[in-house]
């Protein structure tokens, strides 16, 4: 349903869209960064630990677990926040977009249905799930590791462990690639 807006509305209100979605790509992108820096510090202080083994004085391995375990949440609540609020707010910004693009597609450029087009299925957002997803799974595999340097005389513990992280890697993945709430650019 076409509104009647004079141009200077119309570009108000699609500057104003182009603005929402420039303010929550920037949000995205530093939540990104960070959790690029967190893994990166996380396995920069494994490294550490692990060649410094002399000099602390607790279990290495029990160090490594906790700090996997820290770092896996924390990777986890970064990607909560940027994909599961931050990226659905863009979402909407972007939808709106594309509908105002639509509704006056004789006056403004087709930027967002051109993207939306050239999407396949009009989300490009996976790769981005599988990064975090693969970014708490090697931290994950590094903690099973350690559990089993922890624990060599015991088989069935590092057994039930790897059980453990594989139904929680699931679990995870799952939870990641869930699309129940997020409405596809392709379905406006």
């Amino acid at each position: 349903m076409k509104q009647n807006l004079s141009f200077e509305q119309l570009m108000q209100l699609y500057n104003h869209i182009g603005e929402e979605e420039r303010h929550f790509n920037t949000l995205e992108l530093e939540y990104r960064k960070l959790a690029s820096q967190w893994l990166l510090v996380s396995l920069g202080a494994i490294g550490f630990i692990i060649s410094k083994e002399s000099l602390v004085p607790i279990n290495i391995w029990a160090l490594v677990i906790a700090i996997c375990i820290a770092a896996s949440s924390g990777i986890l609540v970064l990607w909560l926040l940027d994909l599961k609020v931050y990226h659905e707010l863009l979402h909407s910004a972007f939808r709106e977009g594309v509908r105002l693009e639509r509704e006056y597609a004789d006056v403004l450029p087709q930027i967002r249905n051109n993207m939306v087009n050239s999407a396949k299925g009009g989300d490009v957002i996976q790769k981005v799930i599988l990064y975090y997803f693969f970014s708490i799974l090697l931290l994950l595999v590094i903690a099973n590791i350690s559990i089993w340097m922890l624990n060599e005389s015991k088989p069935w513990i590092n057994l039930l462990v790897n059980f453990i992280s594989v139904a929680t890697s699931y679990i995870i993945y799952k939870l990641m690639t869930n699309k129940s709430s997020r409405v596809f650019l392709g379905e406006l």
